[in-house]
């Protein structure tokens, strides 16, 4: 399958538009392959695995570090940018009759990998042009396309750190 370029361009704009204001709808429909859902199963992991890619290119741009940054200074900005991750508590407050423990935990573990898989994602744009993708990229880049839960939350995050750039928090 070749990626139609322009096509994945204006996704990469949806995808970072719709993380901005917060609309999951629009999200979704972003996201979505330019032949919707007649597009073939291998056409659309390719698509997905593309958009991952772009997304992950564009924040990496928006963040305004160095090549061959840390993993850590990377993830020190996913965090200014995205705020403290989740807590268990944190999910239960917000919603104490409608999740339990067990639900807040698992939540809780979820955002965290997504949020791992991103930093590992957006290092494939800091690294020295010299150097191939890290093992740990590859890995997530492998998971989130595949995950379609990870994808979508990952993706979000990827939309929401190129829409802010050099490491202004949206919080």
């Amino acid at each position: 399958m070749t990626i139609d370029q322009s096509a994945l361009g204006s996704a990469v704009k949806a995808v970072v538009a719709a993380a901005r204001a917060e609309d999951a709808a629009a999200l979704y429909r972003a996201v979505m392959p330019p032949t919707g859902t007649d597009t073939p199963p291998a056409e659309v992991t390719a698509w997905f695995g593309s958009l991952v890619i772009h997304l992950a290119l564009t924040a990496a741009s928006a963040s305004k570090l160095e090549r061959g940054c840390s993993r850590e200074a990377v993830s020190a900005w996913v965090e200014e940018v995205e705020g403290p991750l989740p807590t268990p508590a944190r999910l239960r407050a917000a919603d104490p009759g409608g999740i339990d423990h067990v639900e807040a935990m698992s939540a809780a573990a979820g955002y965290s990998r997504c949020r791992e898989y991103a930093v590992d994602l957006i290092g494939v744009g800091l690294i020295e042009p010299d150097e191939g993708p890290h093992e740990r990229a590859v890995d997530a880049h492998c998971a989130v396309t595949n995950d379609k839960d990870a994808r979508i939350t990952v993706m979000a995050m990827l939309g929401r750190l190129a829409a802010n750039p050099g490491g202004r928090g949206r919080r």
